[in-house]
């Protein structure tokens, strides 16, 4: 039977087009053949299931955190209550305007409840903008490594990506030279995480600046993916929405999943000028109708409560103190962490392994899993990513093995 090109695109393998045809030859090729980026991660979920103890840091949620009861007592109450029905397909009114309100906190950009679309889960708002954005014949840039579902969520619209290899000679951050370099008439977008999954790398003020002034004067699009911005300190967070000439071309994504410790609850949002945020809101009528509402209920309590994205805040940096004392492993690794995000990278090029092969014969040999970042981009085949997910005396243990493996290889 047929499968349309779509099925090929989604994958995450489509063809990318490669800014050395611009004069820039520090990028890098998505090939086809690009491994699984969660190979690992599902052996180790295998292992435990079987009953192995195995300590996961090779995903983003925190493994032995709960939702906050506040949270969870306010969605049984709404489902108690019958709010169990269709609502609003855009999200319903309390939540777009607790939306509204967190965005301008988080960014310092007003905006309207109405340019505010919810979705299930930041991943579904990034897929919903970019079908509205994007299309055959378009370029979208993109940093890479990037996170692994970026390739199939914006080659998915037929247009095509053009990753810009960053390493730590920048601190895994684009330059504005490099975008430049990368601009054609056909760029119609430009995807920044910040902090960035898998890199960690936060972009300042003085960073974004003389970025997002090429994109006014190109008239390319800003998707800003600011799903981790909960967790940086309030007085290092920057967004480009907070910079008045380029809210008109700006788009913010976020959700609640690691800021409310609810990354099972999908819920998410996009923030973007009222004509897009329309169109996005007709495509949600196709695409899932609406989120239920007790779950909506719940978002609207857990944005109201500052205290709990300080907690987990407050918690990754604790286990970040723990990961920079307990792990020691000499030439083998080499630690880049931008302090921000809920993630610290490893360079494992030091142990004449590439991460894969690194994880692998963690995981067998010392049942800690972490994430090779080949998945993430052919520049990530010597980067591995390590969760800061789970409790302080799992992690510290975690580290210790890892200096093990390290220094035995």
């Amino acid at each position: 039977m047929k499968f349309s090109h779509l099925t090929h695109r989604i994958s995450g393998k489509s063809e990318t087009h490669h800014s050395s045809d611009h004069g820039n030859e520090n990028t890098a090729t998505h090939s086809a053949g690009t491994r699984d980026a969660w190979e690992i991660h599902n052996r180790a979920m295998m292992m435990q299931r079987a009953g192995e103890s195995v300590i996961v840091l090779s995903i983003g949620q925190e493994a032995d955190e709960l939702t906050p009861p506040l949270i969870v007592d306010a969605a049984t109450d709404s489902l108690k209550s019958g709010r169990h029905h269709y609502t609003h397909v855009e999200g319903d009114p309390d939540l777009r305007s607790a939306i509204a309100r967190y965005h301008r906190q988080m960014t310092g950009q007003h905006v309207e409840p109405t340019q505010c679309i919810v979705h299930s889960g930041a991943q579904n708002a990034l897929f919903a903008v970019a079908q509205c954005l994007l299309e055959t014949g378009d370029e979208v840039i993109m940093p890479e490594p990037y996170y692994t579902t970026y390739p199939g969520t914006f080659t998915a619209t037929g247009a095509t990506a053009v990753p810009l290899t960053v390493d730590a000679s920048t601190g895994f951050k684009l330059t504005t030279q490099t975008v430049l370099d990368a601009i054609t008439p056909a760029t119609q977008a430009l995807v920044l995480n910040s902090p960035s999954n898998p890199l960690g790398a936060l972009y300042s003020r003085a960073d974004l600046e003389p970025v997002i002034e090429a994109c006014i004067s190109n008239d390319i699009w800003m998707i800003s993916d600011e799903v981790y911005a909960a967790l940086v300190s309030p007085e290092k967070r920057f967004s480009p929405a907070a910079i008045t000439r380029a809210q008109h071309l700006t788009v913010t994504v976020s959700s609640l999943s690691k800021s409310h410790r609810m990354t099972g609850w999908r819920v998410g949002w996009s923030v973007s000028p009222q004509p897009l945020a329309d169109h996005i809101g007709e495509l949600s009528m196709c695409m899932h109708y609406g989120l239920p509402p007790f779950i909506m209920d719940a978002a609207v309590a857990a944005l109201a409560d500052d205290s709990v994205s300080a907690t987990v805040r407050a918690a990754i940096a604790d286990r970040r103190r723990i990961v920079h004392d307990t792990l020691n492993a000499g030439e083998a690794l080499t630690i880049f962490d931008s302090g921000e995000g809920m993630f610290v990278l490893l360079d494992v090029s030091g142990s004449g392994r590439t991460a894969f092969e690194f994880a692998a014969g963690l995981l067998e040999s010392k049942q800690v899993s972490a994430l090779p970042c080949d998945g993430f981009g052919p520049s990530g085949n010597y980067l591995l990513r390590v969760g800061l997910c789970v409790d302080g005396e799992q992690l510290s243990t975690a580290c210790q093995r890892i200096n093990e493996y390290a220094n035995n290889l």
